[in-house]
């Protein structure tokens, strides 16, 4: 199997805009039940540490038989399970003191029969998915602990949540692990959820032909506005994985940050470092006013594609992520911050 070939790992930002009042996209969800059966992979894991052996690892395969190959060969890397090498690795990662430290501080925050609420949005989620969206499929949902290597995986039909990214901003492993400040004060509860769908959207739709900043601004906005439409529940900020005054910073800002695109000629502009400046992770926005997010691009994007939606009323979504030419969706968009 390709472990690699549908692989999406994220550390990442997200949540939901809409309000559930007066909501474009609302499903009538009906009887709907939950589609997920969660599996806490993690705690099954260390449920062995004390006698990690091929054994162990058969009865773990046994439960997650697409999970631990993928665990073991793409996301920790630990080799093929049928190698000794491999089986020792496990035995020193579910023996480590200071993984063990992360297990149990994992276990505090999610102890086992948790994250039913996060769990049943997802499920949510992708009913309403699989309303707009003929024929998609929908994943199984798991849990783990990557050592702070991603926060949401995807490969094939299996979405899976690294816990021991959502800790708290607070969390004392987070700086001593050398993470930047501004990357783990948004490792917090509230943003799995949007994470998760997101990662799961930004497989479905990949962004193979964007290549300038427009298109890459578009790209993510069509992908923002998609969540934002599959979880209303969510509130607006968690969406672009910015705190309130973040967002609140490029609302306020919006004018000056569109007149900046257009002064500088940026939207055509195809290098790569130009492209990571204003979509990238970052604390700040060099020559950008004090308090700038990170990730602007991703906003101004998301803003240009809702005002094409709202616009043109008579599209659906799919419709939307089927349109492929970002002249098109700004033009029409008449985008022009007030």
């Amino acid at each position: 199997m390709n472990f690699l070939k549908r692989l999406t790992f994220l550390t990442i930002f997200l949540a939901g805009l809409s309000s559930c009042e007066n909501n474009r996209w609302k499903v009538d969800l009906g009887t709907h039940e939950s589609q997920f059966e969660l599996g806490r992979f993690e705690l099954d894991l260390f449920q062995h540490s004390a006698n990690m052996d091929s054994l162990a690892i058969a009865e773990l395969k046994k439960k997650y038989p697409h999970l631990l190959p993928l665990y073991s060969q793409a996301i920790m890397r630990f080799g093929e399970l049928e190698d000794l090498e491999t089986i020792l690795t496990f035995e020193k990662f579910t023996s480590d003191v200071n993984i063990l430290e992360l297990y149990e501080a994992v276990k505090e925050q999610y102890p086992e029969n948790s994250l039913q609420v996060e769990s049943a949005l997802l499920s949510d989620a992708f009913a309403r998915y699989q309303y707009h969206f003929e024929g998609v499929t929908i994943p199984q949902l798991r849990t783990m602990i990557s050592a702070f290597t991603y926060s949401t995986v995807v490969d094939e039909d299996l979405l899976v949540i690294g816990l021991d990214n959502y800790l708290g901003a607070d969390f004392k492993l987070y700086p001593q692990a050398g993470i930047p400040e501004y990357k783990f004060k948004h490792f917090s509860k509230e943003y799995m959820v949007a994470d998760a769908m997101k990662a799961w959207l930004l497989t479905d739709f990949p962004s193979d032909e964007a290549q300038n900043l427009l298109e890459q601004m578009i790209y993510n906005g069509k992908i923002i506005y998609l969540c934002s439409a599959l979880l209303p529940e969510l509130e607006e900020h968690i969406l672009f994985d910015y705190h309130v005054d973040e967002l609140l910073w490029c609302q306020e800002n919006s004018e000056e940050i569109w007149s900046h695109f257009l002064e500088f000629e940026l939207l055509f502009n195809t290098e790569n470092h130009k492209i990571r400046k204003y979509m990238g992770d970052a604390p700040f926005i060099p020559g950008f006013p004090e308090g700038s997010p990170g990730r602007v691009g991703q906003w101004l994007g998301y803003e240009i594609v809702k005002e094409f939606m709202d616009r043109n009323k008579d599209l659906e979504l799919k419709d939307l992520m089927e349109l492929a030419d970002a002249n098109e969706i700004l033009r029409r968009s008449k985008y022009k911050p007030a």
